[in-house]
């Protein structure tokens, strides 16, 4: 049966909505999951994680600073050297050929006289063996010289680079800061006051002894302090300089950054713990002091203080010592 013209109509448009209905489903975005604490927490770990880097390149930028200045330093010693070698050898040289213009070889062969001829022969090869001499020494100081050169040359070369680099990761920091800040302002107003309560209420007496007690006192004592990136005080910290700075006041001297840190240490299992312990993260990206009772004193991330935490996410422990 042949169809109407208003029926085509309709079942025309009535196809068109669907079409249209569809293709709005399917090119409407999905709802944008809640952001949840669990989430900005891990983006300030990610920014720790690279802040960890700055500290690593930082490290090596120092180190690679006073192997310039040492350099420098016998570079200044080795020229003064050679100068003096160099001058003694061209004094020897003008002495002989003022005694002897033609040489005192050819001078000698016009001596008559046996014995006068073999004892100025010996002058010559006493001569001639202290200007090989002279000229050895001369020549093992100039070597010296332009290899502390080219060593100097090449440490100021990778200087360069890591100052570069450095700068680089600086500001991925600080893209990582922005982000977790970002996603932190999307936290509802008490997930956001929790997340930024730092516990610092020690509520027992930790048991260590030594230096032991001395690096748990000094950590103790920075409760409330701010976090810093690069911190390593005396009021900002990052976590690996609040460890650093704790050993040196009880006269330990540890590395700056994390994976060092627990490279320096000797391994301990985490179900024997004892107060003074380092606990780290298996990445190697943060770092704190055990002090019993399932508690670490640790600096956490910018927004929060020096404060008390559990061992969630600690996973690997060294013992000083």
């Amino acid at each position: 049966m042949r169809q109407t013209p208003r029926r085509v109509v309709s079942r025309v448009l009535a196809a068109a909505g669907a079409g249209a209905i569809a293709a709005t489903l399917i090119a409407a975005p999905a709802l944008a999951q809640p952001v949840k604490p669990a989430d900005v927490e891990d983006a300030f770990h990610r920014a720790e994680i690279i802040n960890e880097q700055v500290n690593m390149i930082g490290e090596r930028i120092d180190s690679t600073r006073q192997e310039i200045a040492d350099l420098n330093g016998d570079i200044a010693t080795q020229d003064k050297a050679y100068r003096a070698k160099r001058r003694e050898l061209g004094e020897l040289i003008a002495q002989q050929h003022m005694d002897s213009p033609l040489g005192p070889t050819v001078s000698l062969m016009g001596s008559k006289n046996p014995t006068e001829f073999l004892d100025g022969l010996g002058a010559v090869q006493a001569l001639n063996s202290s200007q090989a001499e002279q000229l050895e020494e001369f020549s093992e100081l100039s070597e010296q010289l332009k290899a502390r050169r080219d060593q100097l040359k090449e440490r100021k070369a990778a200087l360069d680079v890591d100052a570069k680099h450095i700068d680089q990761k600086r500001k991925e920091v600080e893209a990582r800061h922005q982000e977790a800040k970002k996603l932190f302002s999307k936290l509802s107003t008490l997930e956001q006051a929790k997340f930024m309560d730092s516990d610092t209420d020690l509520n027992f007496e930790v048991e260590a002894f030594g230096r032991t007690k001395k690096a748990i006192d000094f950590a103790i004592a920075q409760l409330g302090d701010a976090y810093v990136y690069g911190g390593t005080g005396p009021s900002g910290w990052d976590c690996s300089g609040l460890v650093m700075k704790s050993f040196a006041a009880a006269g330990v001297s540890l590395p700056r950054v994390v994976g060092p840190q627990m490279s320096a240490v000797r391994h301990v299992s985490m179900d024997a713990l004892q107060p003074g312990d380092l606990v780290a993260y298996g990445d190697m990206s943060h770092i704190g002091i055990y002090l019993g009772r399932g508690k670490v004193v640790h600096a956490p991330h910018p927004g929060r203080s020096v404060e008390i935490t559990g061992l969630s996410h600690y996973s690997v422990a060294g013992r000083v010592g």
